[in-house]
């Protein structure tokens, strides 16, 4: 054991200790329109810089530093840098929150909406007066999975851990010293007064200090004005709302335990046009199109050619050629397409995961296997890459290796050398984790996922290859209803926070047998930081959890934006569940 941790340490603080500043540009713009005078500061070095009147800015940063983007009147941007992050293009948006006031009656008409939405969405939280969400919320509403949380922490400091502005402190109430925990803002220096408590819909003075932390499952923080207009003076302080696993949240179908369906929820039918994957590849460049039309491999090597000067070290250009190429001659005319340029991918962890992804759907798992690995020496603390170096071993019917890897994974993140705050990454990552064992056992899941095999029959995962893309998910059900989830800053701030912070780049949704016929699963596109594709994997799981489960490939290339585009169609009965 000490002879890999220390290995591990190497590996870590080895590559670590090279990362270097790098000036990030890019341009700065509200739907299209420039904007100049944005403030754009490096949180870490406190480094600050402007756009210009064309909205260009640059900035000097390293990876893992912050970068945030303030103007009046837009919404503040954060984005965390990366190790290949060179341009960062930032949309912002107008700040709505006044409009909150206007609409009320659409507030009340949503809490059902929110209920049922309670266990998909971690920004819901269920209090006395109803479901709350910083969505629709006309004050700066908190929000805390409890996922996040360290299991064995003290309950405020856990708190407190997780948002800016909380502090703890420790004061004699009574003649005996008791916790109490302090919102930023709430009250005078000489009269502040501490936050009260909402567990499970019964409200407390005290601390519930006697609630064990892994029996959190959601925590909500409202501040003091508002917390005044429900809760009464007491609440000056703010209020602190505890969800338990133990209290009764969230909606559930009439006459029925079950959650609702998510891809039923009430007017939520799929209007507008969806076109196919196959229409948008229509509007390839000029340069796939030649070379498809090409009558031989000699006229497509030609076409290549010919365009090769202007993409010249363009990653996407190659994928594309290769991936014409093996499809239209073989794998040996491809190669050399990949072979004669790969210094264009071999140091950036990006493209070789879209390479690697390519390689997967062709079946060429020995192949991808190499990538992976070199994926792993690029990025040894990203989470991404021991699942996905793990999931490669399995493909080469290495099931021991795959273990090994994980098992270094937990032993990292149990010594601290990996950061273990997450919103959803612990479950995938169990779940990866149970596949491998049937591997190993050759026997269906047991205990917990048993339970998980016996109500879901199909897996459905997602990765990406760019943590920067934006999309809409939308799984539609036989009867035309969908249940959408949306990557993008906007909705999910938290979630992509973390994504980046811990390096992971994936999303998994389980399906049951309830409601047969065809499902489809759409997308739309809403780009990245860069203007450059973004590649998305999906690994179809049948029979999910069992022996007799097997797994399907698809890789798309993403560029066209805003348009509905359906990905495929899956002959499956399903209900549509987030996993968490």
């Amino acid at each position: 054991m000490r002879g890999f941790s220390l290995a591990s340490l190497f590996i870590l603080f080895g590559i670590g200790g090279y990362a270097q500043k790098t000036t990030i540009q890019g341009r700065i713009t509200n739907n299209g329109m420039p904007l100049s005078g944005v403030h754009v500061t490096n949180i870490s070095s406190e480094e600050i810089s402007y756009s210009k009147v064309d909205g260009d800015y640059s900035i000097q940063a390293m990876p893992k530093e912050e970068l945030q983007f303030t103007y009046v009147g837009m919404d503040t941007v954060s984005i965390l840098v990366e190790d290949v992050t060179k341009i960062l293009n930032i949309n912002m948006l107008l700040r709505m929150e006044q409009l909150d006031e206007v609409v009320v009656f659409k507030k009340i008409n949503k809490q059902k909406e929110l209920g049922m939405n309670y266990f998909s969405d971690p920004t819901i939280v269920n209090s006395f007066y109803g479901y709350l969400s910083p969505k629709t919320a006309s004050y700066p509403l908190k929000v805390i999975d409890g996922s996040e949380f360290n299991v064995g922490a003290d309950i405020l400091d856990a708190i407190a851990s997780r948002r800016s502005g909380i502090r703890v402190q420790t004061i004699e109430i009574g003649g005996i010293p008791t916790k109490v925990l302090y919102m930023r803002g709430m009250g005078s220096i000489n009269n502040r007064r501490p936050a009260i408590y909402e567990v499970d819909g019964q409200v407390f003075r005290d601390p519930p200090v006697w609630i064990d932390l892994s029996m959190v499952l959601r925590v909500g923080i409202i501040p003091g004005m508002q917390a005044v207009v429900r809760y009464g003076p007491t609440a000056s302080g703010g209020v602190v709302i505890i969800n338990t696993k133990s209290g009764m949240h969230g909606l559930r179908e009439e006459n029925s335990s079950k959650l609702y369906d998510q891809a039923r929820l009430r007017d939520n039918f799929v209007t507008g046009k969806v076109i196919s994957y196959k229409d948008v590849k229509e509007g390839n460049p000029e340069y796939l199109l030649e070379m498809a039309s090409a009558a031989s491999l000699n006229e497509t090597l030609t076409a290549y050619y010919k365009f090769e000067k202007q993409y010249s070290k363009i990653p996407y250009f190659y994928l594309d050629a290769y991936s014409l190429l093996f499809d239209t001659y073989g794998a040996t005319s491809a190669d050399s397409i990949i072979d004669d340029n790969f210094d264009v991918f071999e140091k950036n962890a990006v493209w070789l995961k879209a390479l690697a992804f390519t390689y997967e759907s062709q079946s060429r798992f020995e192949k991808a296997h190499e990538i992976y690995k070199k994926v792993y020496a690029l990025r040894p603390d990203y989470a991404q890459s021991y699942m996905d170096l793990a999931n490669s071993y399995r493909n080469v019917n290495n099931p021991e290796s795959a273990n090994s890897l994980l098992a270094r994974h937990s032993f990292l993140l149990d010594e601290g050398l990996l950061s273990s705050d997450t919103l959803h990454l612990s479950e995938m990552m169990q779940r990866e984790i149970d596949n491998l064992e049937l591997d190993v056992i050759k026997e269906p899941f047991t205990n917990k996922t048993q339970r998980i095999q016996d109500e879901y029959n199909t897996r459905l995962v997602f990765e990406w290859n760019d943590s920067e893309a934006e999309f809409d998910l939308q799984f539609v059900n036989p009867n035309s209803q969908y249940f959408k989830w949306g990557h993008n800053l906007f909705e999910m701030p938290e979630r992509i926070r973390s994504e980046k912070k811990l390096g992971f780049s994936m999303a998994d949704f389980l399906l049951d047998d309830e409601l047969p016929g065809n499902w489809k699963v759409n997308l739309t596109y809403l780009g990245n930081k860069q203007l450059s594709p973004t590649y998305i994997k999906t690994t179809i799981y049948k029979n999910y959890g069992s022996k007799i489960q097997s797994k399907e490939v698809k890789v798309f290339k993403l560029s066209t934006k805003g348009v509905n585009q359906q990905l495929f169609e899956l002959r499956l009965p399903s209900n549509i569940v987030q996993s968490k």
